[in-house]
């Protein structure tokens, strides 16, 4: 028997090929979550995936709070969700909209390089933002390779075999005796058709001024760009070397700095992004050297200033978009405007839990600057001047301001209230996501009642009180939405344990203080309410629920929800491919087995409640579902039906004492 694994058939004919093997249906993961808020730096409006949380602080600064107003609460969020155990996140860095006239602020950074042509090149920053103020840009020439070629009397530079020389690249050409300055010129073509092996024939711009039929000098340039960002002391500097310098080179510096993204793409933070891109087209622009290659500085051309003071709702939703079936993980560019915020990441395909932690932000004024002191210095001497001294300009640290909207203002209690309920209805049109709310901060029990009222859903949950984490700078500790530890404890539950299990009975690692006491009688009230409550223990708080937003019982566990979630998910998603084929029994029976297979796995697992398989779940992909009248629409009907096991909420203890005084303890479990 002939196989097409053993060898490719060499003639036409018939030929045995190996049965074809069965499809696994793997679950989904949904522990990858999606923050969508407030950061010191990075790309807006594109999701970023993130695999620690140095990658965070690398592409979006770390937690410098806003210039004289709120605190950015992402990198809290990002941070504790790494602290507890998650494995991945994606992050979409929000801003407001572009301004426009003359009054507009100026977002992006831009670096003025003066070329010896004496035409100048203009590089912006990669993101807006005032870090870019802090960054030194040099454009530096170095000598890549230098060889002996041959200069033929036709003007054809024949280079030795191996010389890296593609059209487009710089060559200084020179005298061994160097009894003659040298020569820049340009490599106008290159016949690289031949052997392996063989002398490089290039072909230049112009024929240097040297005696042909003798020896040459060839070296050959590059670019290389060095920025440096005193932002981040210790930080490497970004070197990007091999650049060309003419629009015909492979790597011209035009294009291999551009950091582009297909639309509708996520970015991985290991990728590749420079800090600077060109920002016009530099096609005209003449970058050679001086022949001595003296390195060109960048100049700042004007500083710019920080924005987060205008990010409104319009920097988290689209404004008027009410059509959120619209907003789809498989739309592409040809969608009429691009999402932002929360609606874009809503169109990441990995996420499963969604996170809004600076969902509060509000426009603000910002605090000038505090005055620097007088730069005069008392004289190391006992007389005195004959001017007064001037008197010295007292500093007061400006306190920074946790959130935006104050939840204890009714108009803003309201607005806040409409922005979750926003990100609740993306989250369940999605059919994908669990988003994670906080209860607003300095709320009553019978506050946060009302508060509850607005959200019914199983694909919502929230978390009470706020938590707070010491400060890495020595300040006072921090106040982080409860949301984002609860993200990573479902995260590294379902990582460790599974997704049947139940996220909750687990510490918040990092939280030293509950910005709200929690009595019995509040979380009797609270748990009541669907409202996930962290609980302070000898060692910690304790996440004590994982309860959705939902009043159908059915649905009222957070564990069942993403269940079944995922159930959706791994058969539409690793199923599709058996759309077109024949509607046969072989393909109703594979099917049985592929959904059987994965139920089964999950049953090990614990997630459901039989005792048996036929008491777990049952998949009907027979006749008795797909008569002849349905098969004959081209349907394929499926019937899937599982029990999912509830997690354990209460333990009740009953104490009797036999008559011969000794006591019996019996435990009833629900």
């Amino acid at each position: 028997m002939l196989t097409t694994a053993s060898r490719t058939p060499g003639r036409p004919g018939v030929f045995l090929a190996p049965p074809r093997t069965m499809t696994v249906l793997r679950p989904e993961r949904l522990d990858i979550a999606g923050f969508v808020g407030v950061a010191l730096r990075g790309p807006v409006d594109e999701p970023v995936r993130i695999q620690r949380w140095s990658d965070y602080e690398r592409l979006f600064g770390g937690f410098d709070p806003a210039p004289g107003g709120p605190v950015r609460l992402l990198p809290y969020a990002v941070s504790a969700f790494f602290r507890q155990g998650g494995g991945a996140a994606y992050v979409v860095r929000v801003a407001p909209h572009r301004e426009e006239g003359p009054t507009a602020l100026t977002a992006t950074a831009r670096y003025r390089l003066q070329l010896p042509s004496g035409q100048e090149a203009i590089l912006r920053a990669a993101d807006e933002g005032e870090w870019a103020n802090q960054l030194v840009v040099r454009l530096l020439y170095r000598v890549d390779q230098r060889v002996r070629g041959d200069l033929r009397e036709d003007g054809l530079l024949v280079l030795p075999p191996g010389t890296s020389a593609p059209v487009g690249s710089l060559l200084r050409v020179s005298d061994p005796s160097r009894r003659m300055p040298p020569a820049l010129r340009w490599a106008a073509s290159v016949d690289d058709r031949l052997p392996r092996g063989s002398p490089l024939p290039v072909r230049l711009d112009a024929a240097p001024a040297l005696a042909a039929g003798g020896a040459t000098v060839v070296e050959i340039v590059t670019g290389t760009l060095l920025v440096e960002d005193l932002s981040r002391p210790g930080a490497d500097d970004e070197v990007t070397t091999g650049l060309g310098l003419h629009p015909a080179h492979p790597r011209w510096i035009g294009t291999a700095l551009t950091d582009r993204v297909p639309e509708g793409a996520e970015r991985d933070a290991a990728a590749r992004r420079h800090l600077v891109v060109p920002a016009d087209s530099w096609v005209d622009l003449d970058l050679a050297p001086l022949p001595q290659l003296l390195p060109i500085d960048g100049a700042l051309v004007e500083e710019v200033s920080d924005r987060t003071h205008l990010i409104d709702a319009g920097a988290f939703f689209d404004v008027g978009t009410t059509d959120f079936h619209s907003i789809d993980e498989d739309a592409g560019p040809s969608d009429p405007e691009p999402h932002v915020g929360v609606d874009r990441m809503a169109r990441v395909r990995e996420i499963g839990l969604l996170c809004v932690p600076d969902v509060a932000w509000a426009p603000y004024t910002p605090s000038p600057p505090p005055p620097a002191l007088h730069p005069r210095s008392p004289l190391p001497c006992r007389c005195r001047s004959c001017d007064p001294d001037d008197p010295e300009p007292e500093y007061h640290a400006v306190a920074p301001v946790v959130g935006g909207l104050d939840a204890r203002n009714p108009g803003d209690l309201r607005e806040l209230v409409a922005r979750q309920e926003r990100v609740v209805e993306l989250a369940r049109a999605c059919g994908r996501l669990v988003a994670l709310l906080d209860v607003p901060d300095q709320l009553s029990v019978g506050q946060i009642a009302e508060w509850r009222s607005h959200f019914d859903t199983s694909y919502a949950a929230a978390y009470h009180p706020w938590l707070a984490v010491a400060d890495d700078r020595d300040g006072p500790a921090i106040p982080v939405p409860p949301s984002a530890f609860a993200a990573g404890i479902i995260a590294q539950r379902e990582l460790r344990l599974g997704l049947p299990w139940g996220p909750a009975n687990e510490l918040a690692v990092g939280a030293v203080r509950a910005e709200a006491v929690v009595t019995d009688a509040s979380h009797d009230a609270l748990h009541e309410l669907g409202i996930n409550v962290y609980r302070v223990e000898r060692d910690g708080f304790r996440l004590t629920a994982a309860r959705t937003l939902s009043t159908d019982p059915d649905y009222r566990q957070l564990s069942v929800r993403r269940l079944m979630t995922m159930l959706a998910l791994t058969l539409q998603r690793q199923c599709a491919d058996l759309a077109f084929e024949p509607n046969t029994a072989e393909l109703r029976d594979r099917l049985t087995h592929m959904v059987t297979a994965l139920l089964r796995g999950l049953a090990r697992q614990g997630a459901f409640a039989g005792r048996t398989e036929a008491d777990s779940f049952f998949v009907r992909c027979g006749d008795d579902v797909n008569p002849p009248s349905s098969q004959a629409l081209g349907r394929f009907v499926a019937e899937i039906g599982v029990a999912p096991a509830v997690p354990l909420e209460y333990i009740l203890v009953r104490i009797a004492r036999d008559p011969d005084g000794s006591l019996t303890v019996v435990r009833d479990e629900r």
